[in-house]
């Protein structure tokens, strides 16, 4: 398959990147995957994938919920002192119909490093504080629901969530150089904003967009999530990935996954100094990715979509 170094040539040519990029591609279909790095990118370097993560964090509750831990209707107040919010159930959060808004209500935008202060004490202080809204008739995207999902999930389990996504997803699908920071092998690589390197913000949530991966790791999850593997973290992608919320009547929502149109489900997602976007093609049986460490890269969304639909 060429469709991986397409891609990467794509974001080049016209120049659409900053020489200082370092692009990463990946492509796959039902039988292999192929990976294409930029020059000077390094083989086990980790991109941050921002809110690709909550695919991650979605079969982790799928995961969960086959193990009978959790179950998805369950509320959030089992685990957390949420206050008038904590009728809010775990589908609800993963499917973005909680009611919860987009950012946690003391959220500071712009702020150089945004997501500090959220400890998983003010976490619930802010659930506490956040306006109750009807749940489960309207699909609102909610950065915080994951936050909040994703400690759900710790407390469940009794586990760390670096832990709970090394056990249930990396280590099954060999994913050795990926993890939230501090965790699992490869090497860092630097994120830009405005041509200079930027600081990366400090997570104590991880559900929401904490991620780092490198190419071929991530090679591994899309060929898994294109082609679910015939063992148990191969259904929690399957249950993850299945229609939960009719949005509109060509798109819909599952567990952590943007579904729609008709045979497409991907996410996007971005970082202080990082951009990506993962797309998927039932029909074509076919899935492309790109990890870029420049906040400001564009042209993602049509690069995949292009090599979803190209003839190959």
């Amino acid at each position: 398959m060429r469709a991986a170094q397409q891609l990467v040539d794509g974001l080049h040519t016209p120049p659409r990147l900053p020489e200082i990029a370092a692009v990463c591609a990946v492509a796959a279909d039902h039988e292999a995957f192929s990976v294409h790095l930029s020059d000077g990118c390094p083989v086990d370097g980790r991109f941050e994938i921002g809110s690709i993560t909550k695919t991650m964090t979605g079969i982790l509750l799928a995961s969960l919920a086959d193990d009978g831990i959790v179950h998805l209707d369950d509320e959030i107040g089992r685990w957390l002192d949420a206050g008038d919010n904590a009728d809010i159930t775990l589908a609800q959060l993963a499917t973005h119909t909680s009611g919860l808004p987009r950012l946690s209500p003391s959220h500071v935008p712009g702020a150089p490093d945004p997501y500090a202060f959220l400890t998983a004490d003010v976490a619930e202080a802010e659930l506490r504080a956040a306006p109750r809204k009807p749940r489960g008739v309207e699909h609102d995207y909610s950065n915080f629901g994951f936050q909040i999902l994703g400690l759900v999930l710790e407390r469940a389990d009794g586990t760390a969530f670096a832990d709970l996504l090394e056990r249930r997803i990396l280590r099954p699908l060999g994913m050795a150089c990926s993890g939230i920071p501090g965790h699992g092998g490869g090497a860092g690589i630097t994120g830009y904003a405005h041509g200079a390197p930027a600081e990366r913000w400090s997570h104590h949530l991880w559900g929401a967009g904490g991620v780092e991966a490198s190419a071929e790791d991530m090679a591994r999850y899309v060929m898994a999530c294109l082609n679910p593997p015939d063992s148990p973290v191969g259904w929690a992608i399957s249950q993850a990935q299945e229609p939960r919320f009719e949005i509109d009547p060509l798109r819909s929502s599952g567990l952590g996954w943007p579904i729609g149109p008709p045979g497409y489900l991907g996410h996007d997602g971005g970082t202080a100094g990082f951009r990506s976007m993962l797309g998927i093609n039932r029909s074509a049986q076919r899935a492309a990715a790109v990890f870029v460490n420049v906040q400001e890269a564009r042209g993602l969304a049509p690069a995949v979509r292009h090599a979803l639909d190209a003839d190959s």
